[in-house]
């Protein structure tokens, strides 16, 4: 397993729903979204997909280049998420530095500001704690945000995120990031 993952926090959830999603506070300073989410696969499996897998279930909309194959925790700057593209990648974008990543734990600690909130000159620690749960793995992300006028973002910024790890959980649980019937009417097209 490569060291280097994505962050997600959580809130407590009631057991018959996969996520639960929720700007937990929010002003003209900064914001913290945090999210739990069920996974039925062993913690070891959704901590390395996390990490190793990051380019199959990443939205690809939600990348500069317009390709999640291009993101990966392999960068030559910093053990970060990074993403390049191009001729000798020549077009580079680090998203996310590792903090800390207590593999024997399951927890990822990043830090950084993601997409818009990159220019705004934001700090952000983005948590990733995956424990061991009756139906298989509690997923528990946070991403706590400080920045001038980057309240606004707390909506956004969560419903992306919640994406995120849904798409994290469905390609752990399938194999495929995207929702069964989603992959039905492509199949239709």
């Amino acid at each position: 397993m490569r060291i280097g993952l994505f962050i997600l926090g959580a809130l407590p959830v009631a057991a018959a729903l996969p996520a639960v999603a929720e700007v937990v506070e929010a002003d003209e300073h900064g914001f913290v979204s945090a999210h739990e989410v069920r996974i039925a696969a062993d913690p070891d499996r959704v901590f390395e997909a996390l990490i190793d897998d990051v380019s199959r279930w990443w939205d690809s909309s939600h990348t500069f280049s317009g390709d999640a194959a291009n993101l990966s925790f392999d960068c030559i700057v910093a053990l970060a998420l990074c993403e390049s593209w191009g001729e000798s990648d020549e077009n580079f974008v680090l998203h996310l530095r590792v903090d800390a990543a207590l593999l024997k734990r399951r927890r990822l600690v990043l830090s950084g500001g993601l997409g818009p909130l990159q220019p705004l000159g934001v700090a952000g620690s983005m948590t990733f704690d995956a424990e061991a749960h009756e139906s298989g793995t509690l997923l528990r992300y946070r991403y706590i945000v400080h920045g001038r006028d980057v309240g606004d973002w707390a909506g956004p910024v969560d419903r992306v995120q919640l994406g995120q790890l849904m798409r994290l959980k469905r390609f752990v649980e399938s194999g495929s990031p995207v929702p069964v019937e989603r992959e039905a009417a492509q199949e239709d097209e």
